[in-house]
């Protein structure tokens, strides 16, 4: 191209490139399409009653997911945490133990597994709130409802029966987060709410924050209600999910976490 016209490229180019560069640079932080996710197939699989659980393959161009779903209905179902702060069982051990419909790990923890920011516990305060990137968000349950909020809007209330803080945020008002680390592929640990009303949790294997949030907020992937909010929780090694039922469905934490987050009656 050095020796052609400098007026060649404009000539060959289609006016869609520049408008692809001219909306780039009047809005920067809007986020194009990078894949066009599709649901292959959705499976249903034995849960409790009030639960539905299924196990839903996704695909786009360049890659494919496999995710595992249960949700409920808060009216009916409430999120509690089950702690773990000595590292003495593991989630299959402690579901059983406790008597939980379902369960998935939890938020993040130091080493000496001390929790990272908020972790409430049948109303007891078991860690305070903490400011940071990553901790973006609150899960927190009352007696009356559950909600998915940013740190900045959680207020610490005694209505507050069970909460924790994790993050990043992964999809908002039905939209997926922008600026996501997109490199990263591990396995995700998602909590969520649809624009139905019903809440739940999520499992996924090998997929970036910014992969995850965009396959969840693709509509067609949750067809029975789209997800409007979704809150990232610990992953990688500490990723599991077990469901009640003879036998019960383990997806098995390949290390000790601090905590787990359970689906349980009101």
């Amino acid at each position: 191209m050095s020796g052609a016209p400098a007026s060649s490229f404009a000539m060959h180019t289609p006016r869609s490139f520049f408008l692809f560069v001219f909306f780039a640079l009047l809005f920067p932080g809007v986020r194009f399409a990078q894949a066009a996710w599709s649901l292959e197939e959705s499976k249903p699989l034995p849960a409790p009653a009030g639960l539905q659980f299924t196990e839903r393959r996704v695909k786009s161009e360049t890659d494919d997911a496999t995710l595992w779903v249960v949700t409920f209905d808060p009216k009916t179902h409430a999120f509690a945490v089950m702690d773990n702060p000595e590292g003495s069982f593991d989630l299959g051990t402690a579901a059983e133990k406790r008597g939980i419909l379902a369960g998935v790990n939890g938020g993040y923890f130091h080493p000496d597994r001390t929790p990272l920011g908020l972790l409430v516990r049948q109303g007891v305060e078991l860690h305070p709130l903490e400011h940071a990137k990553l901790l973006s968000g609150v899960l927190s349950v009352t007696a009356t409802g559950i909600t998915i909020q940013r740190t900045g809007a959680f207020k610490s209330s005694p209505a507050v029966r069970e909460a924790l803080q994790a993050g990043p945020f992964l999809v908002e008002r039905g939209q997926p987060i922008t600026g996501l680390e997109a490199t990263k592929s591990a396995a995700r640990t998602v909590v969520f709410q649809d624009a139905k009303g019903r809440c739940g949790f999520l499992i996924g294997k090998s997929a970036t924050l910014a992969g995850a949030a965009e396959i969840l907020a693709t509509p067609g992937v949750f067809p029975e209600g789209k997800i409007v909010r979704a809150l990232n929780l610990d992953g990688g090694s500490s990723t599991a999910l077990w469901v009640r039922g003879t036998p019960p469905f383990y997806a098995h934490e390949w290390k000790s976490v601090r905590d787990y987050v359970a689906i349980v009656p009101r």
